[in-house]
């Protein structure tokens, strides 16, 4: 791959992570539950980003704001427009509304880019080019930006695409992996399905990720690098069966939901107080702490292994989180004064942090603290 080529697309006119007004010019209709919505900036930005990024959005349903984070489904290669592809989710309230009122025309507001997965910041398997992209669901998204990029790019990558879906209606790009299968020498693709109908002509593979059939697909994938997005369930599965098969799992790359997020944030944490109370420290560091809340003159208590977010929730003056993990910047905001320990801060620019925003969904107290809240 030309580096000098790759850093000047995802590192060009910078797209700021403030929010950036976006007109949708298309909508395409994926599955009979994924629809692919196509927007340009307003004000003719381009749309600089790494591929396997997000963004988030912010929409007012009903008199509520609500905020949510979906991964980018373009390639940075042609900056002119922003994909967004999008599972309807029933039980959610984000995805249905999205499906049933954005049309050509409908102007939302985005705040990206973010996110650690993408295929520039990863450390690559030097044993060879190749890398293998794992998906199911709609988690095929970030590694159809990334397919993308190297495709457009020219990329020495040889891809190998494995992607899982229910039925043959559920496979996403379905007629552009084919394309890409079809045109593309280094591009060599695998779809199975977990249930298709029995009214369905499906010739291909069947059944859920197993390490026998992992292993028929892809002989030498201890050379590759690996990227992995799916369902949780689905991602700790393909974890397992590598770790199985003896792969070096410092080329294993997710879409982790909590990256650096709330779990490694009580955990660190934990692991820090029982240090402190091993040393006899345990009344200096554990709290409680007093929170308090510049603005509405509100103040409460919280312990050192309690996420700042989910007290600030309690107290219902949330900043309206969207990804949870640190990395899209909806929870921020700015502190006054004291400690704490944010684990994860992707989702804030460097001006915000040298101007003491912290990002609560990642950020645990020690000490009294002061919010401009």
């Amino acid at each position: 791959m030309l580096i000098k080529d790759l850093e000047a697309i995802v590192n060009g006119e910078t797209w700021s992570s403030r929010k950036t007004l976006a007109q949708c010019v298309n909508v395409i209709e994926e599955t009979p539950d994924v629809k692919t919505f196509q927007f340009k900036a307003i004000d003719g930005q381009l749309f600089h980003f790494k591929p396997g990024q997000f963004i988030g959005i912010q929409l007012e349903i009903n008199g509520e704001k609500h905020n949510r984070s979906y991964t980018i489904a373009s390639s940075p290669t042609r900056p002119h427009l922003l994909h967004l592809t999008i599972k309807k989710d029933e039980d959610g309230v984000i995805s249905p509304w999205l499906h049933e009122n954005i049309i050509k025309g409908s102007e939302i507001e985005l705040r990206g880019p973010a996110g650690s997965f993408n295929c520039v910041d990863v450390n690559y398997n030097p044993a060879s080019d190749k890398v293998l992209l794992i998906s199911a669901g709609s988690g095929i998204t970030p590694l159809m930006s990334m397919t993308r990029f190297w495709t457009d790019m020219g990329s020495d990558h040889c891809i190998h695409f494995i992607n899982w879906a229910r039925s043959t209606q559920d496979i996403i790009f379905r007629r552009e992996l084919s394309l890409l299968d079809q045109n593309y020498k280094n591009f060599n693709l695998e779809v199975i399905l977990t249930n298709p109908g029995l009214t369905e002509n499906w010739l291909g593979k069947r059944g859920r990720i197993t390490t026998n059939l992992l292993s028929d697909l892809v002989a030498d994938i201890k050379s590759m690098t690996v990227f992995c997005c799916g369902p949780e369930g689905f991602m700790d599965q393909v974890k397992k069966i590598l770790e199985s098969l003896d792969f070096d799992m410092n080329y294993y790359h997710d879409e982790s939901f909590d990256p650096g997020g709330k779990k490694k944030a009580k955990t660190q944490n934990q692991a820090s107080i029982a240090s402190d109370e091993n040393n006899g420290q345990k009344e200096n560091n554990t709290g409680p702490f007093n929170v308090k809340l510049k603005k509405s003159g509100r103040s409460f208590l919280i312990e050192s292994n309690d996420i700042l977010l989910e007290k600030l929730e309690e107290e219902k003056v949330s900043p309206r989180p969207s990804c949870r993990a640190g990395n899209c910047g909806c929870c921020q905001v700015k502190k006054i004064s004291g400690e704490t320990l944010t684990q994860n801060e992707n989702g804030l620019m460097k001006d915000e942090k040298e101007d003491g925003f912290i990002l609560t969904c990642t950020t645990t107290v020690h000490s009294d603290i002061e919010l401009d809240l």
